[in-house]
């Protein structure tokens, strides 16, 4: 049989001392080899997974430092803007000084135009001109703009000007808080203070904007408040620490004053809707980015004022400074 010869051919071979190769029925050797290799494939691909996390590493740790270096770019960015500003101030004060020019408050104002108007002259020669914002002073008939000095130049571009003059004594420029309805110019004997008048009379709505403590205002005139509404939300504090800590906080902190400005947007609002058939302008003064959140909620005339954040407990002092005029004397 088959078999048995194939038995007894073994047999021979055994008994010959030949060596006898086993036969790989189910190709085990093939498996181990894809084996090892699939694991030398994962070892390659471990240790590029470890490369790979500490180059992510190096990147992040190179992040945090840069964004920290950027904050704190930014803080002493802020600091010095803080500190130069109250120097611009006061150079552009010096400035004024030394060209002559003074801040008149509502009495002193009232007094000085009793003064002017006791004056008369002989002949139609009391010049009062006014020019209105946005015109420049190409239109000028009274003077020229080479005259006018230059540190009042920027604020009467902005909210026009009287000139006043009584030829061979004096001429008088006056910036008014709040700008002229019409341009004018008359020659009289005697001059005509009725635009300057009508500004102290001027019915405003005061916003004195600032992240976390606000004010609203309703002045009848220059003596009178109608209204006054105190607007607080908490604000966090300024932060000095750097990096992700210093971002966070900032974020919460413009979240902060951004509800602070839809809070005063509201009562803003509410107050226009109240007073608006007597209100002839909307004043704004203080932080630039919650101005700009009410500007487009306002349906009255907008002027921008520069003044001094309020006193809550003061508010007389606002109202005085919100009609102050500014006058230059020239020869």
């Amino acid at each position: 049989m088959r078999c048995d010869r194939e038995w007894y051919a073994l047999n021979s071979y055994l008994q010959a001392g030949e060596e006898v190769t086993p036969v790989d029925i189910f190709g085990r050797k093939r498996y181990q080899e894809r084996i090892a290799e699939l694991e030398k494939r994962l070892e390659e691909i471990i240790k590029e997974n470890e490369e790979l996390k500490l180059t992510l590493a190096k990147r992040e740790d190179r992040l945090r430092k840069i964004t920290s270096a950027y904050q704190e770019t930014r803080r002493v960015l802020k600091n010095a803007e803080s500190k130069l500003a109250p120097q611009r101030e006061s150079t552009s004060e010096e400035a004024l000084t030394a060209t002559g020019i003074q801040r008149y408050n509502p009495r002193e104002m009232k007094r000085l135009l009793q003064r002017l108007e006791s004056i008369e002259s002989e002949e139609d020669d009391i010049l009062s001109e006014y020019l209105i914002p946005g015109e420049g002073f190409g239109g000028m008939e009274s003077m020229q703009e080479t005259e006018i000095p230059r540190s009042i130049r920027a604020s009467a571009s902005e909210r026009g000007m009287a000139i006043l003059r009584m030829p061979d004594l004096f001429t008088l420029l006056i910036i008014p808080p709040i700008p002229f309805d019409t341009k004018s110019l008359t020659r009289a004997r005697k001059f005509d203070l009725k635009p300057l008048r009508g500004i102290l009379e001027t019915p405003v709505l005061l916003v004195s904007a600032h992240a976390g403590d606000s004010m609203i205002m309703v002045a009848l005139d220059a003596e009178h408040i109608e209204a006054c509404d105190v607007v607080k939300t908490p604000v966090k504090e300024k932060h000095s620490k750097g990096g992700w800590s210093q971002r966070r906080f900032e974020r919460l902190r413009e979240e902060d004053i951004r509800r602070h400005g839809d809070e005063l947007k509201e009562r803003v609002e509410r107050m226009v809707e109240r007073y608006a058939p007597i209100i002839r302008y909307v004043a704004l003064s203080g932080e630039a980015e919650l101005v700009k959140q009410l500007n487009s909620s306002l349906r009255l005339p907008e002027i921008r004022v520069r003044m001094s954040k309020h006193d809550a407990k003061d508010p007389e002092r606002t109202l005085e400074e919100l009609y102050t005029h500014i006058i230059c004397k020239l020869p």
